[in-house]
């Protein structure tokens, strides 16, 4: 996702809620994928506002393999997981899978 202030990202959550504009308008608007977009109000929807003042985090070896599990082994969708588990991007979670398996399975 491009760099989106916190108020941006609070702007497009109530574009998106309140004025039901969607993802084409708001992708343009705010030069964001639509996907990125999607993912963003979902993450909202899911987490509440809340979500927005969560620092960067460093995630253990541990909570990455639960994650990669999840997907590998459990069948569940990427977005899905990432969306549960409140990551920052829907991405974050595609290319922790494709660096385990880049490394041999092995989580780094």
């Amino acid at each position: 996702m491009s760099k989106l202030t916190k108020q941006d990202k609070i702007h497009i959550f109530e574009e998106w809620t309140l004025e039901d504009k969607r993802g084409t308008y708001l992708s343009k608007k705010y030069g964001v994928n639509i996907a990125n977009i999607n993912y963003l109000v979902s993450l909202i929807e899911m987490h509440g506002l809340s979500i927005l003042d969560k620092p960067y985090a460093h995630y253990s070896k541990e909570f990455k393999e639960q994650a990669i599990k999840r997907v590998l082994l459990g069948n569940e969708a990427i977005n899905a997981v990432a969306l549960d588990l409140g990551l920052a991007s829907r991405g974050m979670l595609g290319n922790w899978i494709r660096s385990c398996k880049e490394n041999g399975y092995n989580v780094v």
